[in-house]
This record gives C-alpha cells, sequence and structure tokens, in this order.
C-alpha cells in the first residue's frame, strides 16, 4: 500500500500574509516597550570647578615712567682744509700767422626766419611735418666725376603752420667712399649748396601739430647727388 507525501508548501499569497504579519507584530511591540518604559529623571552633574576671578585693585596698580634717554654725542670735528696748491703761471703764446685755407664768402641765407616777429616753434611736436612735395637739386655739369652719386647733404628746414618752409639750412655734408665710410666736409664747391638749398625752399609739407593745433616745427631731410 502506497502513501503520497504531502506537500506542505505555503502559497505566494500565504507567505506574504505571513510576513507582514510578522512585521506588524514587531512593530506593536516595539511601540509597547516604548509607551510603558518606566521614567527617570535625569539631574546632570558638574564635574569641574569655576574659580574666583582675580580682582585688581587701581591702588596696587605700579606707574612706571620712562628715563629720558642720554644726549646725542657731539658732532665730530672736522679740519678746515687749508689750500697749499702751488700757482705756477704759465705764458700761452698764440701764433697769429695761421695757415687757413681760403674759405668761400657765407650766403646771405635762405627764408624769412630773419624779419622778427615770429610765431612758436616746438621742438618736438607730437606729429612732425611730413613731405608732400619734393623737388630735387639739379647738379652742375662741372662737378667731378669722384663727387657725383657719392655726395649726400642733411639740410635742416623749419616748416610753418601752412606746410611752407620758412627756412633751411645745411647741417652735414657726407662724402661716401667705396668702402661704405664717409668724411665729412666743411663745404663742397661747384655750386652743388647753392642749390640744394634753392630746391629745399621749394619743398612742401603736410605741417606739425602739437595738442591738434599747426606748428612751426623743425625737420630734417638728405639730398643725395
Amino acid at each position: 500500500m502506497f502513501y503520497k507525501k504531502k506537500n506542505n508548501r505555503l502559497s505566494d499569497q500565504d507567505y506574504r500574509n505571513l510576513v507582514l504579519s510578522c512585521i506588524v507584530t514587531v512593530q506593536i511591540i516595539a511601540i509597547l516597550i516604548v509607551r510603558f518604559w518606566p521614567e527617570s529623571n535625569y539631574i546632570p552633574v558638574l564635574d569641574f570647578e569655576i574659580t574666583e576671578q582675580e580682582i585688581v585693585m587701581l591702588d596696587d596698580i605700579e606707574i612706571t615712567r620712562q628715563q629720558t634717554s642720554p644726549p646725542p654725542p657731539p658732532r665730530p670735528q672736522f679740519p678746515n682744509p687749508v689750500p697749499d696748491d702751488e700757482i705756477i703761471e704759465i705764458e700761452i703764446e698764440f701764433d697769429m700767422d695761421l695757415d687757413l685755407p681760403d674759405l668761400p664768402p657765407l650766403d646771405p641765407g635762405f627764408g624769412t626766419g630773419q624779419t622778427g616777429d615770429e610765431d612758436r616753434i616746438v621742438s618736438n611736436p607730437q606729429i612732425p611735418p611730413t613731405v608732400v612735395r619734393i623737388v630735387e637739386a639739379s647738379a652742375p655739369q662741372e662737378v667731378p666725376g669722384e663727387i657725383r652719386g657719392n655726395l649726400e647733404m642733411i639740410v635742416n628746414f623749419l616748416v610753418d603752420e601752412n606746410g611752407l618752409v620758412e627756412e633751411v639750412s645745411i647741417m652735414e655734408i657726407r662724402l661716401y667712399r667705396s668702402d661704405g665710410t664717409y668724411e665729412e666736409l666743411p663745404y663742397v664747391q661747384y655750386g652743388l649748396m647753392d642749390a640744394v638749398l634753392a630746391a629745399a625752399m621749394q619743398w612742401r609739407f603736410r605741417p606739425a601739430r602739437q595738442d591738434g593745433e599747426r606748428v612751426k616745427a623743425f625737420t630734417r631731410q638728405r639730398f643725395n647727388y
């Protein structure tokens, strides 16, 4: 005779109900424990001592006074120097018979700067004069070959408020060699200096400006032969 073993496994619904019942039972027990726990009166106990503050009376304060500093030492006395140099008198003889080369007479100059009552000239304006027209100097035919193409003159211009040239002067004359070096000449002949000054007076400039206003100013340009 055979017996079939009975299956005691709970269904899913019964298992969920069993788990929920256990959770509710535990919560009820916790609430009852908290609700009926006997009360106790807690009295805090201070385990440190408060020391009394020390009271300082004003009469007990000792008044101190700063002692005066010693006077500074006296300044050192330096002896006055007594000059003991020996004065030597030397008679200088000048040789009046100097062998000077014959220089050409000076030209009266070009421009209007000698008429007086001139306006103020700004030496270093904010905007310097700018060239707008150039006139080349014509070289005379009799200029030697060693000078032609190697001569440079630096000319100083005085430009007025309208860009016109008032004065010109030759500041430096350079004669260049084949190796790139140059020699400064005191003057040059063949009418080159007059030709340069005459051409420079025909140049035109955009006038210099200082604080937005037109002013007179100097500028330098080069002439090459």
